[in-house]
């Protein structure tokens, strides 16, 4: 076992100093520093540091790992444009062993950056399996933890991405990795397939995204006569196991929807400014009792990033400095934890005796006071911003250490570059003959 000591920690709920945290998987005791005794444990010493809870990221795509530096045309004029040109063209060309690289190094950097819990959302050309080479290569090998799901979109096989979900779902059902019911969104789902999915999902909770560009709800509109909420609705396909990701442009009937149902949102508010698509009405979800979590959408591997842009863009969309604040960030912070723990039937986003060990260690040596009331400002303003954890600690297993990870991957990035340049080559020599009927 381990003892952290000399330990000062916040998690979101709890600010303590001076006290020692004995763990193994779980957290088991918690005690004062002048009550501590070492008997054989393992000692960490933390004076000068904070501990706190690993991270989650509630919405990523790992797929999308080996696009970094790649050149292709790309001129888009809409969102749907920078699906067809970029992301759609990427994951028609991963097969299972691209699927697999690149879940591990995406998910290996988001480790680095303090997260210890990953949503992922997955999409590629080869279906079946897909989702046990993710489980591999970030449950298995790194030792995270994952809810995975499978994109399921009429431009794949309907039959196999459902088949691959409902599989995964029934087979994982662990305090390290489930399953959703994966589907894309709106716009790339016929009635024909939404059906079919809900005939067999079965209570599953579904993780699709919505209403992320105003195309999603036009294209809804044209379509089908409603919104893409209410088209979700009249499939029976909304439970309070349901993530809806993004939700940038659904009205006021469809949060309400939303609300009855007890289904949570996911934002990714960095994403969502990089496509240009608008910005997430955060407060109002928050008022409405609408459960929102944070996710990063596979842009970046830093939760803290995004908890500061979701902080600035509120008060932007809201136009005033105060229109959100550090407690209602706070509360996106837990809901993504308590979202997690339903999930996966565990104790994240705790310290306390009996949740499980998944902990970050960053320095943090202040220059003005700290109390209980302001621990969170400190953090915010002085340590998200470049946020970069010395150790981490998942399930009990120390997977960084003085800001190195426990096992040399050396190997594995120079395997990465020589997978991600066989990517690149299969889209450059047939990019361009691959079509999308949207």
């Amino acid at each position: 076992m381990y003892a952290l000591i000399n330990v000062r920690f916040y998690d979101y709920k709890n600010y303590r100093e001076n006290v020692s945290i004995i763990f193994d998987e779980h957290i088991r005791i918690i005690k004062p520093m002048s009550e501590y005794r070492n008997a054989g444990y393992i000692e960490i010493d933390c004076t000068g540091k904070l501990v706190m809870p690993g991270f989650i990221s509630g919405h990523t795509h790992l797929y999308s790992t080996f696009a970094r530096g790649m050149a292709i045309d790309f001129n888009p004029q809409d969102f749907l444009d920078i699906l067809k040109q970029l992301w759609w063209k990427m994951d028609h060309f991963l097969d299972l062993d691209l699927v697999y690289h690149s879940a591990f190094m995406g998910a290996l950097e988001q480790m680095s950056s303090g997260t210890t819990t990953l949503i992922d959302h997955h999409a590629s050309g080869s279906i079946r399996g897909s989702l046990n080479m993710i489980k591999k290569a970030v449950v298995d090998e790194l030792k995270l933890r994952a809810i995975l799901a499978f994109e399921t979109s009429d431009r794949f096989d309907v039959s196999s991405a459902i088949e691959e979900n409902l599989e995964f779902i029934k087979n994982n059902s662990q305090k390290t990795v489930s399953g959703l019911f994966g589907m894309h969104a709106s716009l790339s789902l016929s009635d024909d397939t939404l059906t079919e999915i809900s005939t067999k999902l079965d209570g599953a909770g579904i993780h699709v995204h919505v209403a992320e560009s105003l195309l999603d709800e036009e294209d809804c509109l044209n379509k089908y006569g409603m919104r893409v909420v209410e088209r979700l609705e009249s499939f029976n396909l909304l439970n309070e196991k349901s993530l809806l990701v993004h939700c940038t442009h659904i009205d006021e009937a469809e949060m309400d929807i939303i609300k009855k149902h007890r289904s949570t949102i996911a934002i990714n508010v960095t994403s969502n400014l990089n496509n240009a698509v608008g910005i997430s009405q955060v407060k109002k979800f928050l008022d409405k009792s609408i459960r929102v979590i944070s996710g990063n959408d596979g842009l970046l591997p830093s939760q803290p990033i995004e908890y500061l842009n979701i902080y600035y863009l509120s008060h932007l969309l809201g136009k005033s400095p105060t229109a959100f604040n550090l407690d209602d960030l706070r509360t996106v912070i837990n809901n993504t934890y308590d979202y997690a723990n339903e999930m996966l039937k565990t104790n994240l986003g705790s310290i306390k005796e009996g949740a499980e060990a998944d902990l970050v260690i960053v320095d943090f040596k202040p220059y003005t006071p700290v109390t209980k009331e302001n621990i969170f400002g400190h953090i915010f303003f002085g340590l998200f911003p470049s946020f970069k954890p010395e150790t981490v600690i998942a399930g009990g297993k120390i997977l960084i250490e003085d800001y190195r990870t426990k096992e040399d991957f050396q190997e594995r990035f120079s395997l990465a570059k020589e997978k991600s340049d066989r990517l690149w080559k299969l889209i450059g020599k047939e990019g361009k003959d691959v079509r999308f009927k949207y």
